[in-house]
């Protein structure tokens, strides 16, 4: 099997205290006596000293270090970021003391907020010998976030709201199609792949691809300065089906980095799993028949874990189109009632990932907290 394997490590919060080095070491040692990885993201816990420990650990064995940084959610633990407004008109509030991921998000096309989150990287990160950076929360709130579909349905602020004005956007009908009711999310009639909707009100369909404009927009403003600095750039996203509703082209997305990777988390019932954003899509929705959605994606709700047929057609047509390699994010760490992977789980995933076309697999979404089990059959089926 000829597949690049990549590591994810979280290392903790911004507010965090950072796992400990001595912790990664021992557990780097286990994975690479078994898997050839060629890359790893770690972060984001404000710890230089442990970040320069594993980079020099890492270039030893000729393995790329890229820092794993939140772009437009959780950085407002550091910075004073500027707010999304609403559908209503009303401010989405977080707490911005919360420890962790807060999964707390703030508008992606403020220039203000840009420029604080990368004065972020500026202090904190920049004198460290990182290969590239992986940059992950880019994107809007999605149907999972406590704000539900107001987080989805954003932003109205000044900036967006000129950006509306200047793409002809009718605000007055925009607003009267999004209060409406369907019978399926924000009124979807056909799915061509690719997070390619139709919607019954074309209002809509603006509307979701003005978003991913303004996040396109912003990423490529933040990536000018990360290939002005010479890094390496990947992408962390939405499966195709999700990403139109947090703001994300994956297909155009892929023409700014170096490599993508869609997060696949099929058994995981947390924020970016396939199961937790379906139910949080059809349940914020008030979709009380979620039969015709899935009939319309073509995918089986009754497997679990997530339809491995769907996901797989999913890769297949992302790597088809996409302009960079694919990484195809799959969850190898265990957290009870969270992510409850076993090694069928991980065989079944692998053997099926492996043949869509992809570049490699990106073991995520924390390897510290991968059992050995788990990393042992993935070595046997990686080979």
């Amino acid at each position: 099997m000829n597949s690049e394997v990549s590591l994810q490590i979280l290392s903790g919060g911004f507010l965090d205290k950072s796992v400990s080095f001595e912790l990664i070491e021992q557990k780097l040692n286990s994975v690479l006596s078994k898997l050839p990885v060629s890359k790893v993201f770690m972060g984001w816990a404000l710890d230089k000293d442990t970040y320069k420990k594993t980079a020099d650990f890492l270039a030893k064995r000729n393995i790329g270090f890229y820092l794993w940084f939140p772009v437009f959610s959780e950085t407002n633990a550091l910075r004073d970021l500027d707010a999304l407004i609403d559908i209503h008109d009303q401010t989405i509030e977080y707490d911005r003391k919360n420890k962790g991921e807060a999964f707390s998000f703030y508008c992606p096309n403020n220039p203000n907020n840009i420029e604080k989150i990368l004065d972020i990287f500026e202090s904190e990160f920049v004198s460290i010998g990182f290969n590239g950076i992986f940059l992950d929360k880019i994107r809007y709130p999605s149907f999972g976030n406590k704000h539900g579909l107001n987080g989805v349905l954003s932003c109205f602020c000044p900036y967006c709201l000129d950006v509306y004005k200047k793409e002809d956007i009718d605000l007055k009908q925009l607003k009267a199609a999004l209060s409406l009711t369907f019978p399926t999310p924000l009124g979807l009639t056909a799915y061509n792949g690719n997070g390619e909707y139709e919607f019954e009100n074309p209002a809509i369909s603006a509307f979701l691809k003005l978003k991913a404009k303004i996040i396109y927009n912003s990423l490529e403003k933040i990536c000018r300065y990360f290939r002005e600095k010479n890094y390496s750039i990947g992408f962390d996203v939405f499966a195709p089906f999700l990403a139109p509703f947090v703001g994300q082209d994956i297909i155009k997305l892929s023409n700014l980095c170096d490599f993508i990777k869609p997060m696949m988390y099929r058994i995981t019932n947390a924020p970016a799993g396939l199961p937790f954003e379906t139910n949080a899509l059809l349940r914020k929705c008030n979709i009380l028949d979620a039969v015709n959605v899935f009939k319309i994606l073509n995918c089986n709700p009754i497997e679990k874990p997530f339809d491995l047929d769907f996901t797989v057609r999913e890769l297949q047509n992302m790597t088809s189109l996409s302009a960079c390699p694919v990484y195809a994010g799959m969850e190898i760490n265990y957290l009870e009632n969270i992510a409850e992977t076993n090694q069928d789980y991980i065989e079944e995933t692998i053997k099926a990932y492996t043949q869509t076309g992809i570049k490699g697999l990106a073991l995520s979404w924390n390897i510290l907290d991968a059992p050995e089990e788990n990393i042992t059959i993935a070595a046997q089926v990686i080979g």
